[in-house]
């Protein structure tokens, strides 16, 4: 795994967005800030994402696919996780409910 880009602290959602490839793979990691509903501190969760754009090939669809869970068990604190093709399938609402709901399994 070779590291692609890093993103500057504080980054949005959108510009995170903006730096997935078009017909490439990749794995990215996000650092999403929520406010917290108990306590309305803001906290922070890893959220851990496969990107498999429609427009990448299928040998690498299949080599990130087959090597995503070798790569997440050296990752720690990832607190959600998301596969997506296109960037409609992984909004930052979206983000919004996986972090929300692996919060209430804990």
């Amino acid at each position: 795994v070779v590291v692609d880009q890093v993103g500057a602290p504080g980054s949005s959602y959108d510009q995170f967005m903006a730096a997935l490839p078009d017909s490439q793979c990749r794995y990215a990691v996000y650092d999403y800030a929520y406010s917290n509903a108990d306590t309305g501190q803001i906290n922070n969760k890893l959220v851990f994402l496969h990107w498999a754009p429609l427009g990448s090939s299928i040998k690498s669809k299949m080599m990130y696919a087959s090597t995503k869970d070798f790569l997440k068990g050296y990752l720690e604190g990832v607190g959600a996780e998301l596969q997506g093709d296109t960037q409609e399938e992984i909004t930052e609402q979206e983000v919004a409910q996986r972090v929300g709901a692996a919060m209430t399994r804990k």
